[in-house]
């Protein structure tokens, strides 16, 4: 299987070669070399201005510099398909590392090795890295104006913003790029030339048409091009190949007026109308492509010729430019190229040049360079060919895994009766779907790649007997769909019984030497038996998969694994032990300052454990860490839990406001997965504990009177949590009738299952029933058996989240006992408790180990230096709001792109890196306070 930094085009990387037909620049090169101290230099002008011209001659110009002072160069000339995080960061890295080989190696070989990585955190040890480095690196981006995608915009302002003196980074770009320029401005860290400066001057007309295209021009016929063309480079040798026809020059520019494109069909038509019809021939068909080699053309021609065609194209200057010394790759110039292709679409008919992408597509197939083999596969329109290409590829099943957006791209572009036949492109998007898209599609996506399996392997047994080979691949497949199946079914549909009727279906046709299938069916196993409240088959389950997978050296799986084992560890109440398996799993998927996207699930439990704990600070560091991770890798479920845990401890803080801000990102990622939340374990009793700790009583109880309509839940755990948070609702609002007996059947279910956590829980609430129904006897005796349970652990927050009736009760128990270690655990316990008046203008901010202690805080108000536009404000607004993507873009008529783009800005120039931060920074800078109260807000959720 080939390495993925193998699948990207080498001749990207190329240096542009200076042609004869240049002209040298200095005022331009000493502009850039003026800029060479700063982070950025941005040149930005129309198509035809030189600008990779410009650069490609100031790089070459470096090397001549001593060797003390002469940067190292790297170059890449993106394409549409850049247009993804992944792929982009993959040629960034490449380049660095091909400019000083070994350097890069560990960023590569963690997007290598990363389903989802975070982009964020692998920048931030390329910066601490690169800040050690004695080399230095100039940078260039060409054609930067291609990228649109946002979040390749805002970690490319990450970078820059963060950047130390090792690296220049130069964006070519035929449009101003949307990044905070103002603000780099304004700090002096970049240089930019610009349309103005492009422009030829008299003296470089001049120049060019004497030295660089023989020609001699009076005064008077100079002005008259400057005037004409407008400096306008690739109008000046467009004019000059033109004048070979002609013996008059000043007829010809009388005919040359209008704008740009105007000039530009009129001279193309011209220098075309000069050419042998063999070479307008080459000219018009190879201009489907982005990069021309002897061999390709060739093969594009079906002819033999092409390399002597390119080498006479070069030496006539006809817009063909080397990319490498040995000229053995071209590209025509990017205007020349559009007006080339425009034609050939007028004089072609569309199946011919559909022939032609076809023929091409063929030609990078056999030379082992897939992206570019779809891409002309997709323009030839040849569907089953390109499923062909993205499932019998040399990188099949990887590129599910290491470019899931770029397969989504890909196969929403082929009709999707050809999709849903195949069962490997069918799998591959369900793993591309799973964590970060519908539960829904998931499913779908499963069930069609298990009915296509069927049909591929009647249709392959009807020819001939199927092989061993054929067979064991055919079995490995069905393994694997079931394997995904199975999670799909237990984790987002709650059924345990048909989860591990998969699971074991699975194992049918697992090899017990393929340790990483096997150890992937326990971890669906784990899944399963939790669905079902079975902590400890659940436990039992994902250690055989932990031990497989450490067999297997396999370290994303390790710390997949570790995190598993946290859950099911939380839910025996064994916090000590999720603090240290957490711990492993953030060694083992830590390295070299690069964490593993899958920590997020350790670092989410962990800090469920430490609230549990009352070790809030603690908490609050591992909930931050879990969701910059989330956030980076849109991992939708574990961004759920992470904000449901960060609003967990703004409460426990008695911080209101971050905890509802918390709250309302938890469900905005929520409903990117689940059209309800009724499906899911996780999830029932998180939403009431926040609504009645938050004292929104009566949504609590508008959502169980819904809830009593509903029928029973497949999951036995969730209809446990279900149950749960009936008897909070019940329990707040002192409805005690029957309540004991409803406890009873749901503890005696909670102890069988050994789920100590929600043990301790019930117990806490049974004791809080009897203090309310004045039982106090009662209350004492089952308030000591939950402390029984919890002291060995630490547990804490079980007791404080409860309230005053918890409190009292806890200071009687503390009169009786006289065991010292019991009376040490009370005295934490109370001392966890909010004091019962506190100054309005001081916040009480507890220590993880003692009392609390009393801050003074004074908020720092800090304008920003570069202002938020009337826009972004819009868009703030409603962000504070807890509107989605989606919800703003069609509150303000503008495309979800548009909003991603307002976005980055904002976190741009707020300094901060999500949208919880965005909101705080919003409120220390008194942004829309005057409406806080108005009731004009737009509501977006229920």
């Amino acid at each position: 299987m080939l390495e993925l930094q193998d699948q990207l085009l080498a001749t990207k990387f190329f240096i542009p070669v200076t042609t004869r037909s240049a002209i040298t620049r200095i005022r331009l090169i000493d502009r850039l070399n003026e800029g060479r101290d700063r982070k950025l230099t941005l040149v930005s002008a129309p198509a035809g201005f030189g600008k990779t011209t410009l650069l490609s001659e100031w790089l070459r110009s470096l090397k001549e510099l001593p060797e003390s002072e002469r940067p190292l160069t790297a170059w890449i000339s993106l394409d549409s398909e850049d247009n993804d995080n992944m792929r982009f960061w993959q040629y960034f890295f490449s380049a660095l590392d091909q400019a000083l080989p070994g350097f890069c190696e560990p960023f590569l070989s963690y997007l290598q090795k990363e389903q989802t990585p975070a982009f964020q955190t692998l920048l931030t040890t390329f910066i601490n890295t690169l800040a050690n480095q004695r080399e230095s690196f100039f940078l260039v981006l060409d054609d930067y104006h291609v990228i649109t995608e946002p979040e390749v915009h805002s970690l490319i302002i990450y970078l820059i913003e963060h950047l130390s003196s090792q690296l220049h980074i130069v964006l070519v770009s035929r449009s101003t790029p949307p990044l905070p320029l103002a603000r780099w401005r304004g700090y002096g860290q970049m240089q930019e030339i610009r349309t103005e400066q492009l422009r030829c001057t008299s003296t470089e007309i001049q120049q060019f048409f004497t030295e660089a295209m023989g020609l001699s021009l009076s005064r008077n016929e100079v002005k008259t091009v400057e005037s004409r063309t407008e400096g306008w480079l690739v109008g000046l040798q467009l004019a000059a190949l033109s004048m070979r026809g002609r013996s008059n020059f000043t007829e010809l520019l009388r005919e040359v007026s209008g704008n740009q494109h105007f000039i530009l069909d009129y001279l193309t038509d011209e220098v075309l109308g000069q050419q042998k019809a063999d070479i307008q021939d080459f000219l018009l068909r190879t201009s489907i492509l982005e990069r021309l080699h002897g061999s390709l053309c060739d093969a594009v021609l079906e002819s033999t010729n092409s390399q002597e065609i390119l080498e006479y194209l070069e030496q006539s200057n006809l817009f063909v430019v080397p990319l490498d010394g040995r000229r053995e790759w071209y590209r025509y110039h990017a205007l020349f190229a559009e007006a080339l292709h425009s034609r050939l679409l007028h004089n072609f008919s569309d199946e011919d040049v559909r022939a032609l992408h076809l023929r091409a597509s063929h030609w990078y197939a056999r030379s082992g360079q897939v992206t570019e083999a779809v891409s002309h596969a997709f323009s030839a329109q040849d569907w089953a060919w390109a499923a062909d290409l993205i499932e019998q590829g040399p990188f099949t099943l990887t590129l599910a895994v290491k470019e899931h957006a770029l397969l989504r791209h890909w196969l929403a572009q082929i009709p999707e009766h050809i999709v849903r036949s195949r069962s490997q492109l069918c799998l591959a998007y369900a793993q591309s779907l799973y964590m970060v898209g519908s539960y829904k599609m998931m499913e779908g996506f499963l069930e069609d790649a298990d009915c296509a399996l069927q049909h591929e392997m009647a249709a392959a047994s009807e020819k001939k007997p199927l092989s061993r080979l054929q067979k064991n691949g055919f079995s490995k497949l069905a393994g694997k769909i079931a394997t995904y199946r199975a999670m799909v079914s237990a984790y987002y549909g709650g059924d345990g019984p048909k989860a591990l009727a998969y699971c074991q279906d699975a194992l049918s046709h697992s090899s017990a030497l393929d340790l990483s299938s096997q150890a992937e069916i326990h971890y669906a196993e784990s899944i399963s038996h939790y669905s079902l409240g079975a902590v400890v088959p659940a436990y039992a389950a994902v250690h055989n998969a932990l031990s497989m997978a450490v067999k297997a050296g396999n370290t994303s799986s390790i710390v997949n694994y570790l995190g598993r084992m946290c859950f099911t560890l939380l839910a025996s109440g064994r916090l000590r032990e999720v603090e240290h398996a957490a711990q492993q799993a953030i060694r083992a998927g830590t390295a070299g300052g690069l964490s593993q996207p899958i920590l997020c699930w350790a670092y989410i439990f962990y800090a469920d454990a430490l609230r549990l704990q009352h070790r809030l600070d603690s908490a609050y560091e591992m909930v931050t860490q879990a969701i910059n991770l989330s956030e980076q890798t849109e991992t939708i479920i574990s961004l759920y839990l992470a904000y449901i845990a960060l609003a967990r401890i703004h409460q426990a803080r008695g911080e209101a406001e971050a905890a509802q801000i918390a709250f309302q990102q938890s469900e905005i990622a929520l409903q990117k997965t689940y059209s309800h939340y009724r499906c899911n374990a996780y999830i029932i009793d998180d939403w009431v504990q926040y609504w009645l700790n938050s004292g929104d009583v009566e949504r609590a109880v508008r959502w169980m009177q819904a809830e009593l309509r509903q029928e029973k839940l497949i999951s036995p755990l969730a209809e446990q949590r279900k149950e749960t948070a009936f008897i909070r609702i019940l329990l707040e609002q002192h409805q005690l009738s029957g309540l004991i007996e409803r406890l009873d059947a749901v503890i005696a279910q909670t102890r069988d299952d050994e789920r100590m956590y929600h043990l301790i829980e019930l117990l806490v609430l049974k004791a809080k029933a009897y203090a309310l129904l004045s039982q106090q006897g009662a209350a004492l005796e089952t308030l000591s058996e939950a402390l029984q349970l919890a002291q060995p652990e630490g547990h804490v927050r079980e007791f404080v989240d409860e309230g005053p009736v918890l409190e009292n009760m806890l200071v009687q128990l503390r009169r009786q006992v006289k065991t010292a270690d019991l009376v040490a655990y009370l005295d934490t316990i109370l001392a966890a408790f909010p004091t019962a008046h506190e100054p309005a203008t001081q916040k009480q901010e507890r220590s993880e180990t003692g009392p609390a202690r009393e801050v003074v805080t004074q908020p720092l108000i800090q304008p920003l230096l570069d202002p938020l536009s009337a826009r972004e404000l819009e868009v703030l607004e409603l962000l504070t709001q807890g509107a989605s993507n989606q919800e703003i873009a069609h509150h303000l008529t503008v495309t979800i792109h548009t909003v991603k783009r307002h976005v980055s800005n904002i976190f741009a120039k707020m300094d901060v890196t999500n949208r919880t931060q965005a909101v705080a920074r919003s409120r220390e800078l008194g942004f829309f306070n005057r409406n806080e109260h108005s009731g004009e807000k737009t509501q977006f959720h229920a």
